[in-house]
This record gives structure tokens, C-alpha cells and sequence, in this order.
């Protein structure tokens, strides 16, 4: 059976190198070949191919949200990224249960073996992502159980509420206590996680996720 695919890359040299590679084969029917995110969108919802072949890093609407909007609006094509992204942005497309997954560092034979395993209703994880991905997800886990363990019940109160933007006077009046006690909190807060100021706090409670 041939498979419809779209393919979607921001990088024209890729795009076009993915174009040949299908359009050489018979097992495959390139119905479109796209550079961003509306324009995959707009593919999928006019030729609803099979598989759609996309990097995580597409322009105007993000792989990501290209993602969601496929579960949001129950496409039944079935997302293969083929990505050089970042393992954080991997990360958050597992985390939207994306069926094929394939680094662009592998060849395109193993990328080929992903389609048709993810259109036969199968699941294909590279690897080498997961590892470095599961291997993150572990490291942010310890410095999380390390910053609560670091930080009193009280202080995580107060620092989330910094995060939130809120002033000194607001947390005071929402724990019950003095303006200069909230001040006394934020500056061991500053000191345990080595924090300078407000930005550095909110950066921090953010990229490990303690909001």
C-alpha cells in the first residue's frame, strides 16, 4: 500500500533532499512539502496524508503546536518528528505521545523503517533521544528534590509567589506576616539556591519546574 505523507522541515537543503528520498520510492506519495507550521497545517487538513514527517523547529506555528493541534482537532495523520531539536523540546513532544520519533543524525533508511512501523499502527522511539531525554528528565527530577529539600515549607510558599510577580507587601498580607519577615525569607531563599534577584529566582523556579 502506498503511503501518503506530508513533509515539513524549516531548512530548505532538508526538505528537499526528504523530497527526493520519497518521491524515488513507490511506497511513498508526497502529497506536499512545506517549510512552516501553517503551511503543514493547511496540508494535512486539505490532503489528509498518513504520516506527516516534521521537524520540532517550524516557523509561525511551532512543531509543538502543530502537534497539539493534530490531537486537538483529530487528524487521523500520524506525526513522525524528525528532529535536530533541543532535548527539552523533545521532551514536551513525548510528552504529546508522538508515535515516530527519529534524530536527524540517523539515516534514511532507519527514518523510512519509522514510517512505516508508525503507519502500521506502531510505535518508533530513537533510542538515543529517549536515553538523553530520560537521563534530563532525571537530573531535573534530582535538582527539584534538591531545591525543595534545600528550601522550608514557608520559604517555597514565598518564592513561588515571587514568581508569580507578587510584591513584598502581598505575600506579607497573604501568609500573615510582617513585610520585613517576607524580605527575611527571600534573602535566604536568594542565598540557599544561589540566586541575585527576582529574575534569577523566577528563571530558576521555571526551568525546574517548581512553579
Amino acid at each position: 500500500m502506498c503511503i501518503d505523507i506530508v513533509l515539513a522541515d524549516p531548512y530548505p537543503v532538508m526538505l528537499e533532499g526528504l523530497t527526493h528520498v520519497f518521491e524515488d520510492s513507490p511506497e511513498f506519495s508526497v502529497k506536499s512539502c512545506v517549510r512552516t507550521g501553517d503551511a503543514a497545517l493547511q496540508a494535512l487538513e486539505q490532503h489528509r496524508p498518513h504520516i506527516l514527517v516534521m521537524d520540532l523547529s517550524l516557523t509561525q506555528r511551532s512543531g509543538l503546536a502543530l502537534l497539539e493541534d493534530i490531537k486537538t482537532k483529530n487528524l487521523q495523520t500520524r506525526p513522525v518528528v524528525f528532529t535536530g531539536a533541543p532535548i527539552g523540546e523533545v521532551m514536551r513532544a513525548l510528552d504529546l505521545d508522538v508515535a515516530g520519533l527519529v534524530s536527524k543524525e540517523k539515516s534514511k533508511q532507519v527514518l523510512t523503517r519509522c514510517i512505516k512501523s508508525v503507519h502500521e499502527g506502531g510505535k518508533w522511539l530513537d533510542r538515543d533521544l529517549t536515553v538523553k531525554t530520560m537521563s534530563l528528565l532525571l537530573e531535573q527530577q534530582k535538582k527539584n528534590a534538591h531545591a525543595s529539600h534545600l528550601l522550608t515549607p514557608r520559604e517555597m510558599s514565598v518564592a513561588r509567589m515571587v514568581t508569580e510577580g507578587w510584591p513584598n507587601k502581598k505575600i506579607a498580607t497573604k501568609l500573615f506576616i510582617s513585610e520585613g519577615t517576607a524580605k527575611l525569607h527571600l534573602h535566604h531563599i536568594y542565598q540557599k539556591l544561589n540566586c541575585p534577584g527576582r529574575m534569577s529566582l523566577q528563571r530558576y523556579m521555571q526551568e525546574h519546574g517548581l512553579m
